[in-house]
């Protein structure tokens, strides 16, 4: 609980940044505004808003990259095509193989060394993948409208626990002065150790962020290591996580070390935000405002309601490296109905990882990640943390990390019991105990595999480790 002067002084800063903005940044203040009254529009009118922004990406795309323009030409798509919904429908769904591909021919002709910033994926895949970002497209609005939700204002000070978060002396500075009066403390999350978290809570106590936001895997570890130090810090009002799926169990072992509410908001590197969970924690709001959401299935088709599919996104704001229709990789649901909340987006089921979590048996057998994820939904309290492993004879083993639980024990060895029977007994299944589970570069991998060819395969660098 904030103490008076601590609470005078975050809305104080809220005051200060705001009015900074109106004198610096006029047109981010501008459109943090926009999207806020977005995000109650009729439903209606949103799908107004999302057909006509992504017709005019690609009548963009078709006129300013070669790439588009070609494969949209060989498809038998016209500009004129556009005004129909269903000829957006029939695009093809651009791969990770064709990124790879074509990387210099998805460069519109708008893209400069100023205005094109290049981003590559973490390669939790085995496939890192090189984009561009836009520049004239701000993403900090969008998070800063997602933060509003966990009731954390745009100028509140944060804790950031991202790869390569930490910078140096005169870089820090620089940003540091920007942001006035808005400060930040930061930590790298490939390099998580006793040392590092001593400085950065350091930092933490110091400016007493309002939000802490990282990858789930970077978060649990400094939980881990906040708890073991037994130190004792001003809770956030907030905590965010993203980059991989988190359970019920440790959601709330977070927000137990941390002393604030946990926050599920899901995006990635090719297009930032994309949904987010408001204060009811029941489900991601879809960001349709800023990007397309799609759930198809092996055909290239809608999912109905409630079923699992492929993520394909299309982003609206990019215009120096347009995406497209483009798969992510992740499985996903949409949710049933309206959120009481009042937020007007259409709303996913908790992103349950990607298609790569799946795991193949020399029968042919294949099971996929979502069921994986929601082993021990059911008791949320028996594991801190858990992981399936598949070694190279196709055998698992299960390592968890103990939870509260008294019975943890009794629950771990059903889960074996139900993971043998999902498998149809044709692999040996074994439990392991184990004090940690390290996470893969800030993100948290529920499933890893030894199999040569497996979509689940670890990369080369975290096999050695």
């Amino acid at each position: 609980m904030l103490c008076d002067g601590e609470a005078v002084s975050r809305l104080l800063r809220d005051r200060i940044f705001e009015a900074k903005l109106r004198i610096a940044l006029p047109a981010e203040l501008a459109e943090l505004r926009a999207l806020t009254q977005n995000e109650r529009l009729h439903p209606e009118q949103l799908r107004s808003l999302a057909q006509a922004s992504a017709a005019d990406i690609v009548r963009f795309a078709m006129a300013h990259t070669d790439y588009y323009r070609e494969r949209y030409a060989r498809a038998g798509i016209r500009e004129q095509d556009l005004s129909d919904p269903d000829a957006f429908r029939s695009l093809p769904v651009l791969e990770r193989a064709d990124v790879r591909d074509h990387f210099e021919r998805i460069r519109s002709d708008e893209a400069t060394p100023s205005n094109a910033q290049y981003a590559v994926t973490g390669g939790t895949t085995n496939e890192p993948l090189r984009v561009l970002r836009d520049r004239r497209a701000s993403h900090r609005t969008l998070g800063w409208r997602l933060h509003r939700w966990w009731g954390v204002g745009p100028g509140a000070n944060q804790a950031l626990i991202w790869r390569d978060a930490s910078s140096g002396f005169w870089k820090s500075l620089r940003h540091d002065a920007l942001w006035w009066p808005t400060r930040s403390v930061r930590m790298d999350a490939n390099h998580i150790d006793e040392k590092a978290t001593a400085a950065f809570l350091d930092g933490w106590e110091r400016i007493r962020p309002a939000l802490l936001t990282g990858y789930v895997g970077a978060v649990i570890e400094l939980a881990q290591l906040v708890q073991r130090s037994g130190r004792a810090i001003p809770p956030p009002k907030a905590v965010g996580v993203t980059a991989a799926p988190i359970t019920p169990g440790q959601q709330e072992y977070v927000c137990k070390v941390f002393g604030a509410p946990v926050y599920d908001h899901y995006q990635c590197i090719e297009s930032p935000m994309l949904a987010g969970e408001c204060a009811r924690h029941d489900g991601l709001h879809v960001f349709a405002d800023a990007r397309l959401v799609e759930i198809l299935d092996d055909e290239g088709q809608p999912v109905p309601t409630g079923e699992l599919g492929s993520v394909v996104i299309t982003d609206f704001r990019n215009r120096v490296f347009p995406l497209i229709r483009y798969r992510l990789g992740d499985e996903a649901r949409w949710k049933e109905g309206a959120c009481p909340c009042g937020i007007t987006f259409p709303m996913l089921e908790p992103v349950r990882g990607r298609i790569t979590d799946m795991l193949r048996f020399p029968s042919g057998l294949i099971v996929s990640g979502d069921g994986i994820l929601a082993i021990f939904d059911p008791w949320p309290d028996a594991v801190r943390q858990f992981q399936l492993r598949q070694e190279r004879d196709y055998s698992l083993t299960l390592r968890c990390v103990r939870g509260s639980d008294a019975n943890a024990d009794r629950i771990m060895r059903k889960v074996v019991e139900e993971v043998r029977a999902t498998a149809r007994y044709e692999v040996p299944v074994r439990l392991e105990l184990v004090d940690e589970i390290r996470h893969d570069r800030g993100k948290q991998r529920i499933v890893v595999s030894d199999v040569p060819g497996s979509p689940a395969a670890r990369p080369p660098e975290a096999a050695e480790r």
